[in-house]
């Protein structure tokens, strides 16, 4: 399934700068893509960190399903701004769509499922986490 980029494009609540490293580099000289990977699992964290009360609750946020679409290079040093937001809330799981620009330019984008859960497996999403992602929901495509 191809992710709705017109809808990322349109502002994400979130956004933080993520530094590229030399290491990044493939063998052509731009950031490899198992580095834009990583580039956006920073800015997953980073968008977590800013919600305290995620720390509050005693359970673990996992990755269930990862897509990223490559749209142009992106290049060390300079920095990618990556920008996140929810786009589906579920029961124990939530869809985020996050954008990495580098000098005005998209370089990807990506859907992440997040799933929350126990010792014991998936669990429902608390009641904390639902407020606080409805106020970072991107709105649906026209």
């Amino acid at each position: 399934m191809r992710i709705d980029r017109s809808r990322l494009e349109r502002g994400l609540p979130f956004g933080c700068q993520v530094a590229t490293r030399y290491s990044d580099l493939d063998v052509i000289g731009h950031v490899n893509n198992v580095a834009v990977a990583m580039i956006f699992q920073e800015g997953r964290n980073r968008f977590f960190r800013s919600f305290e009360h995620i720390r509050a609750v005693r359970c673990d946020i996992v990755v269930a399903s990862l897509n990223i679409e490559f749209a142009s290079d992106l290049f060390h040093p300079d920095p990618v701004e990556v920008s996140v937001g929810v786009l589906e809330i579920g029961r124990s799981s939530f869809r985020l769509g996050q954008v990495a620009t580098q000098n005005g330019r998209v370089g990807a984008y990506a859907e992440v499922v997040q799933v929350a859960r126990d010792g014991n497996g998936p669990m429902a999403l608390p009641e904390s986490w639902r407020v606080w992602l409805e106020t970072v929901k991107v709105a649906a495509s026209l």
